[in-house]
C-alpha cells in the first residue's frame, strides 16, 4: 500500500488512472501535433499583421452590414495564414483570403479563394480586397 504523496505516480501507473493535467497551449500543441509550435523547417510562418487585419476586418464589416456575411475564421500553418468568410449557414466558407509565406523562389503573396477555386492571386492585399468587395457588390446588385 502506498501512503505518501510521492507515490501518486506509482498508484496511477498501477491502477492506470488518468487524471486531469494542466498544460500550456504550447505543450498541448506539441503533444497533439509534434511538428507544430516548434521551429518550422522553412522559418517562421507568416500571419496577418495588424494593418492587414484592420483592412480585412473593414472589408468584412462592410459585408456584415450589407447582410452578406455572418461569420469568419482565421487559421495559419507553415504555408501561411487564412481568413475565411462565411455567409448564411454553411460549413464551407464563401471566400478565403490566403497569405502565402515565401517558400524557395516563390514570392510571398495573397490569394482570394471562392467555392470554385482561386479567384485572384496578387502580391498586394489591396488588390485582393478590391476583388472581394466587387464580388460582394455584384451579389447585392444581382438580387435587386
Amino acid at each position: 500500500m502506498h501512503d505518501t504523496i510521492g507515490d501518486v505516480d506509482a498508484i496511477r501507473a498501477e491502477n492506470k488512472i488518468l487524471m486531469t493535467e494542466v498544460v500550456t497551449f504550447d505543450q498541448a500543441r506539441r503533444r497533439h501535433h509534434p511538428k507544430a509550435g516548434g521551429s518550422y523547417p522553412r522559418g517562421k510562418p507568416d500571419f496577418f499583421n495588424r494593418q492587414e487585419l484592420r483592412e480585412i476586418l473593414q472589408s468584412y464589416s462592410r459585408g456584415v452590414i450589407a447582410g452578406d456575411w455572418l461569420d469568419y475564421a482565421m487559421d495559419w500553418n507553415e504555408s501561411g495564414a487564412v481568413f475565411a468568410v462565411y455567409g448564411q449557414v454553411s460549413a464551407v466558407p464563401m471566400y478565403s483570403i490566403l497569405k502565402r509565406s515565401k517558400q524557395g523562389r516563390r514570392p510571398s503573396g495573397y490569394q482570394l479563394l471562392g467555392r470554385g477555386g482561386v479567384l485572384k492571386s496578387d502580391r498586394t492585399l489591396g488588390a485582393i480586397l478590391k476583388m472581394l468587395d466587387s464580388r460582394r457588390t455584384a451579389l447585392v446588385k444581382s438580387e435587386k
